[in-house]
Parts: structure tokens; C-alpha cells; sequence
């Protein structure tokens, strides 16, 4: 968050911490409902996570320093199967030919994508937008933030989208974006997101 302040908004950074055991950071709160309260309304939404999208991926990323990339992800993924760490409430329904986490880590290693790299978020859904009355952004939750596939946010957004809204609006997301939908990536990184 350090880092993109003044590129983005953000939380302020009040103070971190450390111990033997763990990592703490205190932020100031942001302004704002988040974009899950707007959704519960009934009201629209599809253009706001356009435009959420669009400031993250206008970032710059030649100075970025964190990279979240896909190959960073599965190595994350494969030690959090191998140490039991995994979400238990995992559903392979929707993906024939998986049915556990290691046929999963294989088919993710089979279909990995090249990338093209901007600024992700990481996990952009509707609980880590917080919108204002004057339509102002605020992003939070960025642990998972750095340089990846610009499909990644997109893939999360559209599954947001078709899950708590509809598959229209989800659709017309992809159409805003104005350009071809790369379905193969956007499946490899709501797979890839699957276990954590």
C-alpha cells in the first residue's frame, strides 16, 4: 500500500510490526461502501468495476516490486496443497476431470498462460472496492497486489459479476473491456483461485 500511495487509492499505512509469530499493520479506514453493498441495493455496478480496473491497470509497473504472476501463485498453491493449508469448501463441479487438488495443480501447470503483465490487484471482487456518493474509488485487501496477467482481475470480476449479479451484467463487463475475451485465461485464474 506504501507503494502505491499516490498511484491509487488506498489506505493509509499507520504503523507495522513485527513479532516471532506474525506480521501486523495498522491502516486508517478508507471512505465509502463497499461495492457488495451497492450489489445488495440492486444497484448497477458493472461500470464501476470498469473503471476499478482500468486505474489499476494504468499503474505503471516498470518500478513494481511485488510480482504476482501465475507462476508465483501456483508455487503458493502447491505448498498450501502439499501442507494441508488448502480452502476445504473447493467445488470442481463446474471442471470435468477434477476431482482432487493435486489433479487440479496438474491441469493449472498444463494450461499456464503467457502473460501479459500489468498491475493486478489480485483479489478484485466487491467486498475490496469502496465507493463513495461522487462515484470516488478506494481499493483494499491488497496483499495479493503486484505485477500479473492483466486477466487475472478480470477473471475475478467477471465471476463476481455472474455470481452475485447476473450473467448480463457479467457479459456486458466483458464488452466494456473492448477487446477479444480470452476465456481460456480467464478459467486458468478462477482455477488457480479455487484452493486459497
Amino acid at each position: 500500500m506504501q507503494w502505491l500511495t499516490g498511484k491509487l487509492n488506498v489506505p493509509e499505512v499507520v504503523l507495522t510490526a513485527q513479532d516471532d509469530e506474525q506480521e501486523y499493520m495498522i491502516t486508517r479506514t478508507v471512505p465509502g461502501v463497499p461495492l457488495s453493498s451497492l450489489i445488495a441495493a440492486g444497484r448497477p455496478v458493472t461500470a464501476l468495476f470498469h473503471q476499478a480496473l482500468h486505474q489499476l491497470q494504468s499503474i505503471p509497473i516498470v518500478n513494481c516490486p511485488f510480482d504476482a504472476g501465475a507462476a508465483v501463485r501456483l508455487r503458493e498453491l502447491a505448498y498450501l496443497v502439499d501442507s494441508g493449508l488448502i480452502d476445504e469448501d473447493y467445488n470442481f463441479n463446474a471442471w470435468p476431470g477434477l476431482a482432487t487438488p493435486q489433479d487440479l495443480l496438474a491441469r493449472l501447470h498444463a494450461t499456464l498462460p503467457d502473460e501479459d503483465r500489468v498491475f493486478s490487484h489480485g483479489d478484485l471482487g466487491n467486498s475490496n472496492i469502496f465507493v463513495t456518493d461522487n462515484d470516488t474509488l478506494y481499493f483494499i485487501d491488497l496483499g495479493r497486489g503486484g505485477k500479473a496477467d492483466r486477466w487475472l482481475d478480470i477473471a475475478f470480476v467477471h465471476r463476481n459479476l455472474r455470481e452475485d449479479v447476473s450473467d448480463n451484467a457479467a457479459a456486458q463487463f466483458l464488452t466494456m473491456l473492448g477487446v477479444q475475451d480470452a476465456a481460456a485465461k480467464r478459467l486458468f485464474f478462477e482455477q488457480l483461485d479455487e484452493l486459497f
